[in-house]
């Protein structure tokens, strides 16, 4: 049996902005190409706004991409992203566990455990 998908805004406007700087576009530029407003694509980038699939699929012809590149989560995050990400989950932490974080990890490294 089928479950509901339900498409993560946040990760096809990660993917289109990914794709849309690797491929030297500007907003202004992908939204010339899709024919739709620069404000329409800033608000897909920042999974503020869902989207239709014959937008997606507007992107992905711009972008030369394929939906699953747009819609479906790298398995292998960026250097950028994984720094983010581990920033994000650290920023209401208290300072004490920071110490502790920041202490273990130059362990780690200190002993090449990884």
């Amino acid at each position: 049996m089928l479950k509901d998908k339900v498409v993560d805004l946040r990760i096809l406007g990660k993917n289109i902005k990914k794709h849309r700087i690797e491929k030297k576009l500007t907003q202004e530029k992908l939204a010339a190409l899709t024919n739709l407003s620069i404000q329409y694509i800033g608000n897909i980038e920042r999974g503020n706004t869902t989207s239709s699939l014959e937008t997606i699929m507007k992107i992905c012809i711009a972008l030369d991409v394929t939906p699953n590149q747009l819609l479906l989560s790298s398995s292998k995050p960026t250097l950028n992203t994984l720094i983010h990400q581990i920033l994000e989950s650290l920023s209401d932490q208290s300072i004490s566990f920071l110490v502790h974080i920041y202490n273990y990890i130059q362990l780690l490294k200190k002993d090449k455990l990884f």
